[in-house]
């Protein structure tokens, strides 16, 4: 149950143990307006902690790591399987996996465009009700 990630620059690998995000934000004296026109600076770090086989953590920037696997497979193996199985959410907001003749049926919401069930009440997307219609 882990997941490994390659840190770009290093070409080193890690285990990925959790992700963290920081923010700043500072200021000085300008030159000519002092403390009524202060230089500000601010910015946002998207961080991730990671550990080496001696068991060391470090925290490295996301966007230089690089997911290699999960629980032993890589990302497209875990993607491929979503993709062969449509999810849908349900009212609770959780994803259901439908049935064969449910996922071959699917409509517009007039509304959004949002594709959704044909015999949805709602749309999942704008949650405009949906009427539904006997076609016997």
């Amino acid at each position: 149950m882990a997941t490994i990630v390659l840190h770009k620059p290093a070409g080193e690998c890690f285990v990925l143990i959790g992700t963290g995000f920081g923010a700043y934000s500072s200021s000085s004296p300008s030159f000519f307006g002092g403390n009524l026109f202060p230089n500000k600076e601010y910015g946002e770090v998207e961080c991730a902690a990671v550990s080496d086989a001696a068991g060391t953590i470090r925290w490295l920037p996301t966007e230089e790591l690089q997911v290699l696997e999960v629980d032993g497979k890589s990302p497209d193996e875990w993607l491929q399987a979503l993709r062969n199985k449509p999810y849908r959410l349900n009212s609770e907001g959780s994803a259901d996996e439908p049935d064969e003749a449910e996922s071959q049926e699917e409509e517009t919401c007039p509304a959004c465009g949002h594709r959704v069930r044909a015999n949805a009440r709602q749309c999942p997307s704008c949650e405009l009700t949906l009427s539904m219609q006997d076609t016997d």
